[in-house]
């Protein structure tokens, strides 16, 4: 039995893709499904293994590394980044508030703290860290990539504003659709009333 259970392998694949920097959009071309099915893959915490297989084939890694993948991003320069000491950097470099921070990640002080000992963050961490600083996970494992923090949300946003404008045709065309049938109802009312005062002058 693998040790997958003990991992959310959804978030797991999501991290490599992030670290390889492989757009989901891009991932879900390469698998052949649409990117709402690779969302669904990365929402899930379960994997099959004949799909974590095909998965690693589409990455370039291993299912044995993914399995033991530490989220650990080797920079260019092959150094490896300490990622409490990387929030630490990050938090001076916004000059954010510690307590305000803790608050906003939902911890004690003392935890946070604690997290500034770590080397690698897990992926939930990395996921909660991020959001607290308003970056995404690409942008603090990346340094000198901040300028692109909103980067990877950009395809949530636009399945968002696809949603969003297929929701606002069919609102147009339900109001179009009502306004026919108030033309009809109208038009049938008069065709009423007109029949009503034949049948009184004829009575």
């Amino acid at each position: 039995m693998m040790q997958s259970s003990l991992i959310h392998m959804g978030q797991r694949l999501k991290q490599i893709l992030k670290q390889k920097k492989i757009k989901i959009i891009d991932f879900a071309k390469m698998a052949g499904f649409t990117n709402q099915i690779a969302h669904y893959h990365l929402r899930n915490s379960d994997m099959k293994r004949v799909n974590l297989e095909r998965f690693c084939d589409i990455i370039g890694i291993t299912p044995d590394e993914f399995i033991r993948w530490n989220g650990t991003m080797q920079l260019a320069n092959g150094k490896s980044i300490h990622h409490g000491n990387r929030l630490q950097h990050l938090i001076a470099e916004k000059g954010l508030n510690k307590s305000k921070l803790a608050e906003r990640l939902n911890m004690s002080r003392r935890t946070m703290y604690n997290v500034f000992e770590k080397e690698t963050f897990s992926p939930d961490e990395l996921d909660r860290v991020a959001r607290g600083l308003d970056i995404t996970t690409e942008a603090f494992l990346n340094p000198g990539t901040t300028q692109e923090t909103r980067q990877t949300d950009s395809e949530e946003m636009m399945m968002l504003r696809e949603k969003y404008y297929k929701i606002l045709e069919e609102h147009t065309q339900l109001l179009k659709n009502y306004t026919a049938l108030k033309d009809d109802v109208l038009k049938m009312k008069k065709e009423l009333a007109t029949l009503r005062k034949g049948k009184t002058k004829k009575g």
